[in-house]
C-alpha cells in the first residue's frame, strides 16, 4: 500500500513551461489509477492528494475510457491504456497511416478531424479513429471544467493513454471556439506511449507543443511498447533492436546489420504487410462497430516520436535461479562462479524477465521516485510492480 502524503503540485497555480517532475510524478499516479481499481478495487492508495475524480467515462468504441480529476484551478484528462479487449489491441495494431486532415464515416456518420497542417504529416489510424466515439462526452466535461472557471488542464495517460493523449491535444487545437474555449491551456504528459505520426506530424507537433514545453514523453528506454509501431527510420527501434524483438538470437544466425539493411530493403513489402494487416483489422471492428469508412491509406509506416523525451531508469528485479537447488550441489557451485555479491557470472542460471514488466504503470511511478525523489523510493516497501496473489477460497 502507497502513503498519498506526497504534496501535490500547487492547485492555484498557472500551468507553467517545462518538465516538472513533481508533475511527472502526480500524474503517473494519477495514471496508474484505472490498473488498481482493476487489481485492488480501489485507487485511494495511489492517487496524489488534492486531487478530485470528478468524472469517469463509460467504455467508448475500442474499450477507450477516461477521468476527470480537479485540484484547484486545474484539471486532469487521464486516458486508459490497452485492455485486455480484442477491441483495444485492435486499436493499437490499426496502425496505418492517414492524413491529419480529412473525415472518417462511422455508421454513417461524418467525423471531420484536423490534427497538423501539412499535407506531408501522417497520423496512426486507430487512435485517431477511437477520438471519433469518446469525442463528444470529452469535450462535454471539458466544458463543464470551463463552466467551473477551470482552463488550466493537463493530458495525460500510460501506453495506450499516452497515444490518445497527444492525438487529442492536436485535435483539440483545430476546433472551432464555440466547440470549445480558446481560452484553455493544456500541458500533455504521455507515459510509455507508442508513436503516433511520421517525422512530418512529429516535427508539426514537437514545434506547436515541445518547443514551448507544453508537451513531454516520459520513457524508460529498455520498454519495448515505446519503440512501436514498427519503423525503419535510422532513429527508431526498427533499425536498432527489432531484430531481437522478432528472433531469438540463439535461433537464429543471421547478424543485426544484415537483418537491419534487409528490413529497409524490403520496406515496400512492410508497408504492404501493414495495410493488409489494417484492412483485416477493419474486417474485425466492422463486427463491433459497425459500418466504418477510413480515408485512404497512406503507403509508410515510418513513425517517429514527438519532442521533449524524458528517460527515466529501468526498473530493477531481483534475480530469481531457474533452479534454486544449485546452491545445495557443491559440485556446480565449485564450477559457477559469483561476483563479490554473490551473483552467478552466468546468467542464463536466471529466470528472464518478462518484456511486459518495464512497461507497467506503476514500475514507471516508482522510476519516477528513484531519478527525482529518492528519499521517496528509499521508503516504498514495493519497488517494483508484482501481480497481487490470489486469495485461497
Amino acid at each position: 500500500m502507497i502513503s498519498s502524503c506526497l504534496i501535490a503540485f500547487g492547485s492555484n497555480a498557472q500551468l507553467k513551461s517545462g518538465f516538472d517532475a513533481a508533475e511527472a510524478r502526480d500524474l503517473i499516479r494519477i495514471c496508474n489509477s484505472f490498473g488498481y481499481l482493476d487489481l485492488y478495487g480501489n485507487d485511494t492508495d495511489i492517487l496524489p492528494s488534492g486531487y478530485k475524480k470528478t468524472y469517469t467515462s463509460p467504455a467508448y468504441g475500442m474499450d477507450n475510457k477516461f477521468q476527470v480529476y480537479t485540484n484547484g484551478n486545474t484539471a486532469v484528462i487521464n486516458f486508459r491504456g490497452s485492455t485486455s479487449r480484442q477491441s483495444s489491441w485492435l486499436e493499437n495494431l490499426y496502425a496505418s497511416m492517414i492524413p491529419v486532415k480529412d473525415k472518417i464515416v462511422v455508421n454513417g456518420k461524418e467525423f471531420p478531424y484536423q490534427v497538423a497542417e501539412k499535407e506531408s504529416s501522417r497520423v496512426h489510424a486507430g487512435y485517431t479513429l477511437a477520438v471519433y466515439f469518446f469525442k463528444d462526452d470529452l469535450l462535454k466535461q471539458l466544458n463543464e471544467l470551463n463552466k467551473k472557471g477551470i482552463y488550466d488542464i493537463y493530458i495525460t495517460g500510460h501506453s495506450q493513454g499516452g497515444a490518445l493523449a497527444q492525438v487529442v491535444r492536436a485535435y483539440l487545437d483545430y476546433l472551432p471556439e464555440k466547440e470549445l474555449s480558446k481560452k484553455n491551456t493544456f500541458k500533455v504528459y504521455a507515459f510509455a506511449n507508442p508513436m503516433v505520426g511520421n517525422a512530418s506530424f512529429a516535427k508539426e507537433y514537437t514545434k506547436k507543443y515541445c518547443d514551448p514545453g507544453m508537451s513531454f514523453l516520459v520513457h524508460n528506454p529498455t520498454d519495448f511498447v515505446t519503440k512501436l509501431p514498427v519503423s525503419y527510420n535510422d532513429s527508431t527501434f526498427w533499425q536498432a533492436n527489432l531484430t531481437e524483438f522478432l528472433m531469438n538470437s540463439n535461433e537464429f544466425s543471421m547478424s543485426g546489420a544484415a537483418m537491419e539493411g534487409a528490413l529497409y530493403f524490403f520496406k515496400d513489402r512492410v508497408n504492404e504487410l501493414a495495410k493488409n494487416m489494417s484492412k483485416n483489422i477493419e474486417a474485425q471492428l466492422l463486427k463491433e462497430l459497425g459500418e466504418i469508412k477510413m480515408p485512404a491509406f497512406h503507403e509508410d509506416i515510418n513513425y517517429v516520436h514527438t519532442g521533449n523525451l524524458i528517460k527515466i531508469s529501468a526498473t530493477e528485479y531481483p534475480l530469481e535461479l531457474k533452479d534454486s537447488t544449485i546452491l545445495k550441489n557443491d559440485s556446480l557451485m565449485k564450477v559457477y562462479k559469483r561476483d563479490a555479491n554473490g551473483v552467478f557470472e552466468n546468467k542464463s542460471l536466471y529466470k528472464k524477465q518478462s518484456f511486459t514488466d518495464q512497461h507497467k504503470a506503476y514500475n514507471y511511478y516508482t522510476a519516477i521516485l528513484k531519478d527525482y525523489f529518492p528519499d521517496d523510493y528509499s521508503g516504498l516497501k514495493q519497488k517494483y510492480f508484482v501481480l497481487p496473489k490470489k486469495e485461497k477460497k
